[in-house]
């Protein structure tokens, strides 16, 4: 099972509305992965899908028409054109880096894993927006430690807790 998940099919699922310029900017992103393994299937509003027909991408990606500002029914409608045994969201003001998709999907090859995520960065490239978390059955780590709830309010301000997981024995 670990050699199938290895290289497990990837469909990666981007939304956008209202912002073609970075739509096309977060597909060069994803042109560029180091995985090789996934799908792209692109949710977009009229001006997007005009933007990827006349980009180089045009016969890359799976593209799914959608004009309506829901992003989850978006989202819904981009899982229905999946073919991947996983699913990856990405928004389209992102730029993945190249190992983005291999990391994001290494934790499938674990029985106990059901989802993934990872950290998000702010716009400035250096803050989190967001930080991935670990749940466990258990409520606490090994060393007493309640787990990191993933968002955290001073993480924009610095990022002197980066490693806390590992001090804390919640990773293994």
């Amino acid at each position: 099972m670990t050699e199938h998940l290895t290289n497990v099919m990837v469909s990666v699922v981007v939304v956008s509305r209202d912002r073609p310029t970075a739509l096309l900017r977060c597909l060069t992103g994803l042109n560029q992965l180091q995985y090789l393994n996934f799908e792209v299937v692109v949710v977009a509003d009229p001006k997007g899908e005009a933007a990827v027909a006349r980009s180089p991408f045009a016969d890359l990606v799976k593209l799914v028409g959608f004009d309506r500002a829901n992003i989850s029914e978006a989202r819904n409608l981009g899982i229905s054109h999946a073919a991947g045994d996983v699913v990856a969201f990405i928004d389209d003001d992102a730029v993945p880096e190249p190992t983005w998709l291999t990391q994001l999907v290494a934790p499938a090859r674990r029985p106990n894993v059901a989802a993934m995520g990872g950290y998000v960065r702010g716009r400035n490239g250096i803050s989190f927006q967001w930080r991935a978390q670990r749940r466990s059955a258990r409520r606490y780590c090994r060393s007493g430690h309640e787990p990191e709830t993933g968002h955290d309010p001073d993480a924009q301000r610095d990022d002197r807790h980066q490693d806390r997981r590992h001090e804390y024995g919640c990773v293994p």
